[in-house]
């Protein structure tokens, strides 16, 4: 992913807080390699500070925008009022979407790290940052 897209998602993070920012990714996959090619924040319907929900609707409208672009869903953003480790909550939904990429940004030090469940084990993703 770029570093602009980096910048973007901290300054949704910033603008939210202390609500969790939240938004999709979608972009191409080959073999073990995602390329991120669009980020789209969402308001987190929950107004939480601990959680995120994404509207249903605008969720499937911008998948549907996604794939005419050729692109495909690859997986969501949040930001952590803490550290960027996974919380209960998010592992119990990541298993409901196995293999998407989970990343998260620290709302305290605008850390960022990416996770993926696969076969039912959590595993940090490497996130490699282009410039631009």
């Amino acid at each position: 992913m770029s570093a602009g897209q980096i910048r973007f998602m901290i300054e949704k993070t910033r603008e939210s807080y202390p609500v969790e920012a939240c938004g999709a990714l979608f972009g191409e996959l080959s073999g073990s390699e995602a390329r991120i090619r669009k980020i789209v924040a969402f308001r987190n319907t929950l107004e939480s500070t601990v959680r995120f929900q994404i509207d249903p609707e605008d969720f499937l409208k911008t998948l549907f925008e996604a794939e005419i672009e050729g692109l495909q869903h690859l997986g969501f953003f949040h930001s952590h009022s803490a550290g960027t480790r996974p919380s209960a909550t998010d592992i119990k939904y990541m298993k409901l979407w196995p293999e998407t990429i989970w990343l998260i940004i620290s709302s305290i030090n605008y850390e960022v790290a990416a996770y993926r469940m696969i076969n039912g084990d959590l595993h940090e993703v490497r996130i490699d940052v282009e410039a631009g």
